[in-house]
């Protein structure tokens, strides 16, 4: 739900995610929730202020929000948030608290809006977390109180920003329903549901604290980051999911196996990226696009299955999958982009398609194992560094239909002996050090044999 302060989104009392250029934020009186990575990388933003009610602040909420120097929060959620790392990788930040002036829970309605205790915290992205200075106690009631409370700017007592008729509209958050006379299978459903943020039919947020958890049934999205860095071990995605957002599932380190289901279409840029602990990856055939960096450093899979009807494997989709040892391209292929399968360390054999026009630079690079490849029918272009440092690699053909490869495409085969090659690129190969450093490789020319200086 989009707020009426511009970037700000928000469901019901939660901040969702911010997405604006204000350099100071006065949060809504309404407030009670800040979900995680919520204000991720805002480099705009210097200073903050959250309501007195608020009840918590999501993991990485500030993450990254390097300019970031003034925060106004309820005193009790300081530790808790140093805890749960909400200001990393922020800069040098200077906070000021407010607490109840009676000391009672944050829905007591005599909560009171002033500053008792300030504190100057570094944050681990700036390498030292320690708090640079003990607190400042100014105690409520005292003349050093009194007079502290006195000297403060406006802007920090007695503005307490007041909501329009609309975002008290927005504020109304619907009851809890309730599981009683639910059968299982729908007792199950309203827990999960409460496991996340969510939009009609889209996940914004996994806010649950299980490490395995089932994605609710109506859901059809999954939104940028929505799992991202949240420590699950295991998802049960809905019958009817269609996309995968940007990072939805990056760094997700724990994860061990995930089932794709055969709705699925599209698989965005870095959505399974640094998942380490993945077994197994197995696209369905539903599936048309796969983004960039997509299986990026799922370095525990060994095995890959993709899909016939996906015609790009898009940069660096399945670089650093350091345990595949054999990849089989769909025939419904026609490129591999740039690092495609790069480091993949124990890669040994690929299958390439007939129908793949173009292989990308670096696109097998430094797949130390890889001993055995076909280029197919119809391949016309092999890229810079394409394999380079496959020290593994002993022999191979091209087609007729090459025409053109890349800068130092074959630089660091050690073991390369013999390349059968169109005679038509024979003009390409020292201009362009194909070969470079590979001292003992035969390359043959239909009927003839030379052995490049």
């Amino acid at each position: 739900m989009r707020n009426n302060i511009e970037g700000l989104y928000t469901e019901g009392g939660t901040v969702i995610k911010y997405e604006g250029s204000a350099e100071e934020l006065n949060l809504p009186v309404y407030i009670r929730r800040i979900a995680p990575y919520a204000f991720h990388n805002c480099k705009t933003l210097k200073t903050i202020i959250m309501p007195s009610r608020l009840e918590s602040i999501g993991k990485g909420a500030f993450y990254g929000c390097d300019n970031l120097v003034q925060a106004v929060l309820p005193g009790r959620l300081f530790l808790r948030a140093k805890g749960n790392n909400v200001f990393d990788d922020a800069g040098k930040i200077f906070f000021r608290f407010f607490t109840s002036q009676s000391g009672t829970e944050a829905e007591d309605a005599d909560y009171s809006d002033v500053f008792q205790t300030e504190e100057e915290y570094v944050s681990s992205g700036s390498k030292q977390s320690e708090i640079n200075s003990a607190p400042d106690r100014r105690i409520l009631g005292t003349e050093e109180g009194e007079h502290f409370l006195n000297n403060l700017d406006d802007g920090f007592v007695g503005a307490e920003y007041e909501p329009s008729l609309d975002e008290k509209k927005e504020a109304i958050v619907p009851p809890e329903r309730s599981a009683d006379g639910l059968s299982d299978e729908q007792r199950r459903e309203l827990i999960n549901e409460r496991n996340y943020l969510i939009d009609g039919d889209t996940v914004i947020r996994y806010i649950g604290a299980e490490k395995q958890t089932e994605v609710p049934s109506h859901i059809v999205y999954i939104a940028e980051n929505a799992f991202s860095n949240s420590g699950v071990t295991a998802v049960r995605l809905p019958s009817g999911l269609k996309s995968i957002g940007k990072g939805a599932f990056s760094w997700c380190d724990k994860l061990v196996g995930i089932d794709l289901p055969p709705s699925l279409e599209v698989i965005e840029d870095s959505a399974f990226a640094e998942c380490q602990s993945l077994e197994e990856i197995n696209i369905p055939a539903s599936v048309k696009f796969i983004g960039a960096n997509a299986f990026h450093a799922c370095s525990g899979a060994k095995k890959l299955s993709l899909p016939y009807g996906v015609k790009v494997i898009s940069r660096r989709a399945f670089d650093f999958c350091t345990s595949l040892e054999k990849v089989i391209v769909p025939s419904s292929v026609e490129v591999l982009q740039e690092g495609a399968f790069a480091h993949c360390e124990s890669l040994v054999k690929v299958s390439l398609p007939d129908g793949l026009k173009e292989i990308g630079d670096w696109a097998f690079a430094e797949c130390y194992e890889l001993r055995e490849i076909n280029f197919p029918a119809g391949l016309e272009v092999v890229g810079e560094v394409a394999f380079f440092n496959c020290r593994s690699l002993i022999a191979f053909d091209f087609p007729a239909s090459v025409h053109t490869v890349g800068r130092q495409a074959f630089t660091g085969c050690d073991s390369l002996h013999l390349a059968t090659l169109p005679k038509a690129l024979m003009p390409q190969l020292r201009p362009k050090k194909v070969f470079h450093g590979v001292k003992n490789v035969t390359i043959e020319y239909l009927d003839e044999k030379t052995i490049p200086n």
